[in-house]
This record gives structure tokens, C-alpha cells and sequence, in this order.
């Protein structure tokens, strides 16, 4: 299970707040295009941010004149989000997203990123997010579709979703379905490719010996195909030659 599942229970917390810095960098792009899309259509109410986090996305919100929610059962994340937002007028909530502490209709509209793979239910996040967002409030999720994940290697196929330990590796593919289900139009789908050219992208987002070692236990991969692909992918990375990818999907959607 990722660490990201029980950021409180995780062997170093402090660690996955530092992923989060590094996700933030990655990731700019789209996370200046959601809060664009988001402050474009001048909100009368606040932003809900789902699973903020350490509060790189509530600035990002603030920044763009916006005011903003944040929730995460995690208290090392809000601990993390309340330095980086002490100059911004922001809130900040501990609680999950499957119960939303908040009244029907109070958002004008809601983030979502790289939450649901984690959650158990992501249909139970998303009704509860339509809870509380106002009609015609602005959703937006991003997710990656680790089931299209690949790694370059001539010892295993190129797909290497086996990889990943999260609770919904296809939730990129599904956002689309899942929102219209629980009761939004789709506006936009814009998708982005991440390109990985070190095995220190794959060690940081994965383990990746770890990670190969939870996908032999769980029988998902051979012992002799791993530990082969493993020295292969230390062999490519030395010559400059490893190559990952993986896309991500973004959905811009309004409550029906």
C-alpha cells in the first residue's frame, strides 16, 4: 500500500512531504493551469482543495486571488500546509473525503489531485465532493493512469504497471466515467505525458527495488524476470539510456 494511503502511519512522513516539494516543481504546469481554470470563472465562494496536502496547491489558489479549503486526515501535511500558507488567507481542515465535515453547497467549486489511486472508494470522495459543491461549481481532478505506465527494457514488456502499490492504478483512465456518474458534465480532458529519463524519478516515485520486490510478493512478477530487468535498468540508466513514462490525466468538469 502507498505511503500516501496513511501519510501518519508511514515509516517517514517527512519524507512524503518532500515527495510533495519535488511533485510541486514536476508538476507546475498543470497545477498553474487548474488554479488559471478555477479563478477564471471569478467564484463567489471558496475553493475546496481535497487531500491538500502540504498546501503547495493552496497558495498556488491564494496567489490567484482566490479563497481557499483545505482537508487531509494527515496532521504532518497540515502541520506541512500551515507554514506554507501562514500568509494567505486559507483554512485548513482535518478529515478525509469520503465524509466531508462541511454543509451541502458550500464551495463554488473543488481540486482533486493524485488522491483518489489512494483512497478505498473514489466514487464516495466524488459524491462528497458534489455534496458540497454548489450547482454548476467547477470540479477538477488529476490523476495518473498507471495501468499505461512504461519502462523501456528488452527483459520485460515495456508496460510495467506492476509497479506501483496504489489502491486504484487505472483511476487515470476511469476520471472521465467517474464524474459523469456522480453527476457532473466534462468540460475538458487534457492529458500529459511524463517523460523519466533517471532512475532517480523512478526511485523517488516508486522505490523501485522495493517496489520490484512487493510486485514479486505478490506474485505480479518472476524473482529470476526481476532481479534480470533490475540490472538491465541500472545497465541503461548508467549509459544515460533509461526511459520511463507515464501520462496523467486531467478532467475539468461543472455539477449538473
Amino acid at each position: 500500500m502507498s505511503g500516501f494511503s496513511s501519510v501518519d502511519n508511514a515509516p517517514d512522513p517527512d519524507h512524503l512531504v518532500q515527495f510533495l516539494d519535488a511533485a510541486a516543481s514536476a508538476e507546475a504546469g498543470i497545477k498553474h493551469y487548474v488554479a488559471a481554470v478555477h479563478a477564471r470563472r471569478n467564484p463567489r465562494g471558496p475553493i475546496l482543495d481535497v487531500g491538500c496536502g502540504a498546501g503547495h496547491d493552496l497558495a498556488l489558489l491564494a496567489a490567484s486571488g482566490l479563497v481557499a479549503v483545505g482537508i487531509d486526515p494527515s496532521e504532518v501535511m497540515l502541520g506541512a500546509a500551515t507554514v506554507r500558507t501562514a500568509n494567505a488567507t486559507i483554512a485548513l481542515v482535518q478529515g478525509v473525503g469520503g465524509a466531508l465535515p462541511f454543509i451541502d453547497h458550500a464551495f463554488a467549486g473543488c481540486r482533486i489531485e493524485r488522491v483518489l489511486m489512494h483512497v478505498d472508494d473514489p466514487s464516495l470522495v466524488l459524491s462528497e465532493v458534489l455534496r458540497c459543491v454548489e450547482h454548476d461549481g467547477l470540479v477538477t481532478v488529476f490523476e495518473p493512469d498507471w495501468t499505461r505506465f512504461e519502462i523501456s527494457s528488452e527483459v520485460l514488456s515495456a508496460n510495467a504497471g506492476w509497479i506501483t502499490s496504489v489502491k486504484h492504478p487505472d483511476i487515470g483512465a476511469r476520471l472521465w466515467d467517474l464524474l459523469e456518474e456522480s453527476g457532473c458534465d466534462v468540460l475538458d480532458r487534457v492529458e500529459e505525458l511524463s517523460v523519466w529519463r533517471s532512475l532517480v524519478t523512478l526511485e523517488r516515485v516508486t522505490g523501485f527495488a522495493a517496489a520490484v520486490d512487493r510486485a514479486v510478493a505478490a506474485d505480479r512478477l518472476d524473482r529470476g524476470d526481476a532481479d534480470r530487468w533490475i540490472h538491465e535498468q541500472r545497465a541503461l540508466d548508467a549509459a544515460g539510456r533509461f526511459r520511463a513514462r507515464i501520462p496523467k490525466v486531467l478532467v475539468v468538469a461543472t455539477k449538473r
